[in-house]
């Protein structure tokens, strides 16, 4: 038993030197912005499907993803008053480089759900400048006593099948997601190229 666990022992110090494993000089200028899809509040009593987004900046890793309310901007105008709810999660992590094109992630942050009902019989109107466009939207209100607050924690998984994007996903106490990171850096270095030539 002491032979195969040393055999195992320097079967991986060997590897690590010659794969360059944990060279956290890869995490140097390394900026990515991401967006994911998953389950947003998984646990809790108010879980929803929703999105977000994340950024990586030198190894340093943040995201955000929100679920809900559902009806908040159905165009249409109705005598009720839909039950619906919310779910956001934010997180903080740091990408450990264990090859050059994966890293893992650990990651601590915090979750909230509640429930509340959405006022069909509302209208608001938010008009864009920019865009010249107007959209529809209807109050929400969160019942009293259902928000929930919880410590997040868990851990993603970053793979690079090439230069200009990653994939991840990310597997925590209150949410699982995945989506792709552009490495924006990959771009800039394109651009340096154009420019030479």
């Amino acid at each position: 038993m002491k032979k195969s666990m040393l055999f195992t022992v320097l079967l991986t110090v060997a590897s690590v030197a010659s794969a360059q494993w944990f060279d956290f000089s890869n995490n140097s200028k390394r900026i990515g912005i991401g967006f994911h899809i998953g389950e947003i509040g998984m646990g809790c009593e108010y879980s929803e499907v929703g999105g977000g987004a994340s950024l990586n900046v030198c190894g340093v890793y943040v995201d955000f993803a929100k679920a809900g309310p559902e009806h908040k901007w159905d165009n249409h105008v109705t005598n009720t008053l839909y039950d619906d709810s919310v779910a956001f999660t934010i997180n903080l992590g740091y990408q450990i480089p264990v090859l050059k094109w994966l890293r893992v992630m650990p990651i601590i942050g915090y979750c909230q759900t509640n429930a509340g009902k959405t006022d069909a019989t509302s209208v608001n109107v938010d008009v864009s400048a920019e865009s010249n466009s107007a959209s529809i939207y209807h109050d929400y209100e969160v019942t009293s006593g259902t928000r929930r607050h919880r410590f997040n924690f868990g851990i993603g998984l970053s793979v690079r099948p090439l230069k200009w994007f990653d994939i991840y996903a990310v597997g925590s106490r209150n949410a699982v997601y995945g989506g792709l990171s552009l490495n924006l850096n990959a771009f800039e270095s394109s651009e340096r190229l154009l420019i030479n030539e």
